[in-house]
């Protein structure tokens, strides 16, 4: 039995990027590689998710690997959150968008932890904006999505009250993610770019 899943959010549709992210390249690994690298660091079992017919770049799993797919496409993170806390398996699921391409595995760890301590969704602060794309979720969680989903709710702060949301402040993270690198997002070429002139410095 696993003990943590870790979920990554494939299926965007990558309209500002101009291009699917998951495919991206960076120092010789796609950001899908990267991603499931990174979660493969504290979970057991990776589970992907993707977009009605995506091509996802082949991936080389050390561990567990699944791939599901949304029902409908376009409907956003939250509905994508429901697929993977569906697939998996363990009572915690770490949740990364596959755009996030400097994830480190401390604060990886520090969310499933206090999971493990009672929480239901640990969500981080940085900048001032909550961070649901890199988030971690009790699996039981799964059934107020799927209500708030039925509500024709698609935002993931939406179920924030019901779920009793811990968020994380940056104090409490900042010692497993010292320079917040795991918040990077890539949503454009010129985040792409700042991101691969980032790495290089």
């Amino acid at each position: 039995m696993a003990e943590v899943s870790g979920i990554i959010l494939a299926g965007g549709r990558s309209s500002r990027m101009g291009q699917d992210k998951a495919s991206l390249v960076m120092d010789g690994a796609t950001l899908l590689q990267r991603t499931v690298s990174a979660l493969e660091a504290v979970a057991d079992e990776v589970v992907i998710v993707r977009a009605p017919g995506q091509s996802l770049p082949l991936v080389q799993p050390r561990g567990s690997l699944v791939v599901v797919e949304d029902a409908v496409e376009g409907e956003g993170p939250l509905y994508g959150m429901g697929t993977g806390l569906h697939a998996a398996s363990a009572p915690v699921a770490v949740v990364v968008g596959v755009d996030h391409p400097f994830l480190q595995p401390d604060l990886l760890r520090l969310l499933a932890d206090r999971v493990r301590g009672g929480a239901r969704w640990v969500l981080p602060i940085a900048d001032g904006r909550p961070q649901p794309l890199c988030s971690a979720f009790a699996r039981d969680a799964l059934e107020v999505i799927r209500t708030h989903l039925a509500a024709g709710d698609r935002a993931p702060m939406a179920v924030a009250a019901d779920l009793g949301m811990v968020r994380l402040r940056e104090e409490e993270w900042r010692h497993a993610d010292p320079e917040g690198w795991s918040f990077v997002d890539v949503d454009t070429p010129e985040d792409f770019a700042a991101a691969l002139a980032r790495r290089r410095g």
